[in-house]
């Protein structure tokens, strides 16, 4: 037998409680990966009594909502430990729970402490880790304010984004840069807000990608400066392409819109 494969059956049996053997079975039927060697442990009807400071809460889901009025947003982070249990019908249940309560709460730890039903928040995800048998924790608590907010939740629900403008602002419209913001992942709004550090990072990082090239200063300078300008366009919400109309900017198509829409600020989180 294979010593990483010992380790990884000591490993396993250090988490479950479960004997050598069985171990060894569930990881030799699940390819070596611990998630679905408990999974399949699970429902072979094992007792697994986890070492809950021991597991690593890996996975998880998040989930952004607002209010009915657009004003206040938050995203919600619960991790667990298993990709099993972050699809499961009871995780988004609970997931969507939580999110739609924090909305009445402006940090985490009001969040935490609040009552649902005479039962504090924490309490509630500790008693969901009894009936589930898995570790939770609330990892992700975000909110902002704004004249008008928007959310969006991948269908996956890894990846969640909030918006915030300085007025209403149309629902598809503002649906379609959060979702935008979603997939792109842009670094801040405009060139204007990008940290002075992070642009002096990637004048170096060019500078190094043309060193070995044999050309005079003032071309070298152009090759600087154009491929700024890509990092600029590429990494910043207004400027980049938007992806349902790849020949508009983001900035052009909320001024197809309105030309005094303004985006105060964004937040995107994955899990």
């Amino acid at each position: 037998m294979k010593s990483s494969l010992v380790d990884k059956i000591k490993k396993l049996r250090k988490i479950t409680g479960i004997g050598f053997m069985d171990c060894k079975i569930a990881l030799i039927k699940t390819n070596e990966n611990f998630d679905k060697a408990i999974f399949w442990l699970k429902t072979k009807g094992e007792k697994i009594a986890l070492n809950r400071s021991f597991i690593e809460t890996k996975e998880g889901g998040v989930i952004s909502s607002i209010t009915m009025d657009h004003t206040i947003g938050t995203i919600i982070g619960l991790s667990c430990e298993t990709d099993f249990l972050s699809k499961s019908r009871i995780f988004l249940k609970f997931l969507n729970f939580l999110s739609k309560h924090s909305l009445l709460f402006k940090n985490k730890k009001e969040f935490l402490s609040s009552l649902y039903k005479k039962q504090s928040i924490q309490d509630l995800i500790f008693e969901k880790m009894g009936i589930i048998g898995e570790k939770l924790e609330l990892k992700i608590f975000e909110r902002i304010e704004s004249l008008f907010v928007m959310n969006y939740t991948h269908h996956n629900n890894k990846i969640a984004t909030l918006i915030g403008f300085n007025k209403n602002v149309n629902n598809n419209i503002a649906k379609n840069i959060a979702m935008h913001i979603t997939a792109m992942n842009p670094i801040t709004i405009d060139k204007d807000k990008i940290p002075n550090d992070l642009i002096k990072q990637e004048i170096e990082i060019i500078h190094k990608q043309i060193k070995i090239e044999k050309l005079p200063y003032d071309k070298k300078e152009k090759i600087v400066s154009g491929k700024l300008k890509k990092f600029i366009s590429e990494n910043t919400l207004l400027n980049q392409k938007f992806i349902k109309n790849n020949k508009i900017t983001i900035k052009e198509y909320l001024k197809k819109s309105d030309k005094n829409i303004k985006i105060n600020f964004f937040i995107r989180k994955r899990i």
